[in-house]
């Protein structure tokens, strides 16, 4: 009777730490942007947004959308200043992340379900073929922009993009998450600690061999992450995703919008062979950058790298039907596509 008596307390502790951290983490890191709400096929869904820059004539503007485990503020503290220089750009929180409403549609872990909410968005917000970048998780929403509405965008950049179905599982804690009654008690009791625990670990893995910015897990809020309703559904897409890429993928070579493809050829988090260089040989007239000694996280690591490709999509160029590796002290091999 002690140890339940105990245990109950313990967990009623996990509780209202964890639930005042939420609050907490809510005032230190407030919505950055502006809200749109959607609807139709996703009435009441409620997407926060930030949107920096200008349309400029002859420049498309550029949609930019994070990967899994963040928010729109990784973008803010990469990429998102730096092309607000030559044209008008927005960075969204996809469904349920960040400052971003999850909404009802019971598909919304679909990366091409999200990319009809963000398609909505942008109509709704007078973006007009833009060029769309997708990071890690986020490149399969772009992808499949491009592959269900090609005539709507200008280009598209996958960047270090998880885009083919891989071995293997995902971490044990997606499973504890999607347990009808231990789920609910885990993101309300464990995660807020334990997200404390491996964050500094997850954040040296995502970028070795590089070095992560000084404060980089401060600068992007990361401690939303842990809040209920954010890790839920940044499990859902992360459990989710590998059954619905293998439906996606084997459609890449119908693709047709102009694409360059940017990856670390020393990304352990997403594999470049698997997913980045197989996108390369699926899209015809597609261009590969090869960054050689950068890991996952490109944007922030060889950032005037990214920043050029996506400007010169933005401007109509061509992209080189070739393979690009750029090696550190700056040297670049090409490649002529075979």
């Amino acid at each position: 009777m002690a140890f339940l008596i105990f245990f109950a307390l313990l967990i009623g502790a996990l509780a209202a730490y964890s639930a005042w951290t939420g609050f907490r983490v809510a005032r230190l890191f407030p919505p950055s942007g502006e809200f749109i709400t959607l609807d139709g096929e996703f009435e009441g869904l409620r997407l926060h947004y930030v949107e920096q820059g200008q349309a400029r004539p002859g420049i498309a503007p550029a949609i930019l959308i994070h990967g899994a485990s963040g928010n729109l503020r990784d973008m803010q503290e990469s990429l998102l200043p730096e092309l607000a220089r030559d044209t008008r750009v927005v960075a969204f929180d996809r469904p349920g992340h960040g400052w971003s409403g999850r909404g009802n549609h019971p598909d919304i872990a679909n990366p091409a379900v999200q990319a009809r909410a963000l398609r909505m968005a942008a109509q709704k917000l007078g973006l007009e073929k833009p060029v769309l970048l997708g990071h890690s998780w986020g490149a399969s929403v772009a992808a499949a922009w491009a592959l269900d509405a090609p005539d709507e965008i200008s280009g598209l950049l996958p960047l270090s993009g998880a885009l083919y179905p891989w071995k293997g599982s995902v971490s044990w804690y997606h499973s504890v998450v999607r347990m009808p009654l231990a789920g609910p008690v885990f993101v309300r009791t464990l995660m807020v600690p334990g997200g404390k625990l491996l964050s500094t670990k997850g954040i040296a893995v995502n970028f070795h061999p590089n070095e992560a910015p000084a404060g980089y897990a401060e600068r992007i809020g990361l401690s939303l992450l842990f809040r209920p309703s954010h890790f839920r559904a940044n499990s859902e897409d992360t459990s989710s995703l590998k059954s619905y890429l293998a439906v996606q993928s084997l459609r890449y070579d119908k693709i047709e919008v102009p694409t360059i493809v940017i990856t670390g050829n020393a990304d352990y988090t997403v594999s470049p062979k698997l997913h980045s260089y197989a996108f390369h040989n699926a899209v015809r007239g597609s261009e590969l950058i090869k960054l050689k000694g950068t890991g996952h996280m490109p944007h922030h690591v060889r950032r005037e790298i990214v920043v050029d490709a996506v400007l010169r999509l933005a401007r109509g160029e061509r992209p080189r039907a070739s393979e690009v590796t750029i090696h550190e002290d700056g040297r670049v091999e090409v490649r002529p596509r075979a």
